[in-house]
């Protein structure tokens, strides 16, 4: 099957693409000045999950709520591998998205839904790649998408990804 082949399973809503670069692929550069990177803060999981439910409103069935969003997140800052990959984008005051790393897997990608199409996916993707990268002997990088998420595997697509299975 291809992702493009995909008809929404009601039955089996995850399915999802994996997407590989490897690093001898991986040429794209960033403006770092283009936005502010910070790292986890607890105090800011309430924004972190109205931000995560906002780009996820695609997403059949939908999300079991923020409070349960905000359990997930706190639940995950206690774990080292999360506290020491996630980074949070800002321009100025206004949270723009975050991502987050475990090993050379980005685990979750998040960009405001305003803010879309506007360069700011790109960028937190090229800066998630050059943490996996810079910091690790990894050959490679992967990532996951839902099927049901048409704009995100169009975005991965054009970000020049490969597409590997689908499960």
């Amino acid at each position: 099957m291809n992702s493009t082949d995909y008809v929404f399973d009601p039955d089996n809503p995850w399915i999802c693409q994996e997407f590989i670069i490897y690093r001898k692929n991986f040429d794209k550069k960033i403006d770092k000045s283009m936005l502010t990177v910070k790292t986890f803060d607890i105090n800011l999981v309430k924004d972190y999950c109205v931000l995560l439910e906002d780009a996820f409103n695609f997403q059949v069935p939908t999300s079991s709520g923020l409070d349960d969003a905000i359990k997930y997140m706190s639940d995950l800052s206690t774990k080292d591998y999360f506290k020491n990959s996630f980074k949070s984008f800002w321009k100025e005051n206004e949270l723009i998205g975050f991502y987050w790393l475990n090993d050379n897997v980005v685990d979750k990608l998040v960009v405001k839904p305003s803010c879309q199409r506007l360069g700011y996916g790109t960028y937190l993707l090229t800066h998630a790649f050059e943490n996996i990268f810079s910091n690790n002997d990894y050959e490679y990088a992967l990532l996951d998408c839902l099927l049901q998420n048409k704009n995100g595997l169009a975005f991965y697509k054009k970000y020049g990804l490969i597409e590997g299975k689908i499960e």
